[in-house]
């Protein structure tokens, strides 16, 4: 469906542009492709698979790529706490007491653990009081805002809340555990 309605759109720009040249027509077709991604939701949720490419780098709009955990020594209860980006070495078992073998994509530091989540993007029925989420460290005017590249999301820190008020919901932002103001593009939750 998002193919074909892609299609009808780069059909209808190339018969508006008419005459005007093909940098204009290709830069209608990029911007009606921007906005059909960004339509229904307040998230950065995309039908699209996790695997898509978004500004050259793999994984989904946050490069968090499908093989990806975040991971911690402890548990999450309550506040707020980092957690790191890692991949699986190996699974967890009852030989291992159900902690898996993960290397940080940082440092490749490896460690042992059982607190580990694979996450997705977070959609708009996620976005309710109480929901853990996981979001990329980094602030824009006091918001805590999405990567921007491969490089930040896989070598900066993410750590982990809980949506504490969804009153600003309209701005597409949230707050969350700790008092901080997040974008709901920023948002993953647990799978």
């Amino acid at each position: 469906m998002k193919k074909l309605s892609l299609m009808l759109a780069t059909l209808v720009l190339f018969v508006i542009a008419g005459c005007s040249g093909p940098v204009n027509v290709l830069r209608n077709v990029a911007d009606a492709s921007e906005n059909l991604n960004r339509i229904g939701s307040n998230t950065g949720y995309s039908n699209s698979s996790s695997t898509s490419v978004y500004g050259g780098g793999s994984g989904d709009m946050h490069y968090i790529q499908s093989d990806d955990y975040f991971i911690s020594e402890n548990g999450f209860d309550s506040g707020w706490m980092r957690i790191d980006l890692a991949k699986m070495i190996q699974a967890p078992s009852s030989e291992t007491k159900n902690e898996g073998k993960f290397m940080d994509v940082k440092d490749a530091r490896e460690i042992w653990t059982s607190h580990y989540w694979k996450t997705r993007i977070a959609q708009p029925s996620d976005l309710k009081l109480g929901t853990v989420i996981v979001a990329f460290d980094y602030t824009d005017n006091d918001i805590y805002v999405r990567p921007e590249n491969q490089e930040l999301a896989r070598t900066d820190n993410w750590f982990m809340a809980k949506i504490t008020d969804t009153s600003t919901l309209y701005q597409n932002v949230v707050m969350v555990s700790g008092g901080y103001r997040v974008k709901t593009d920023n948002l993953r939750v647990i799978e």
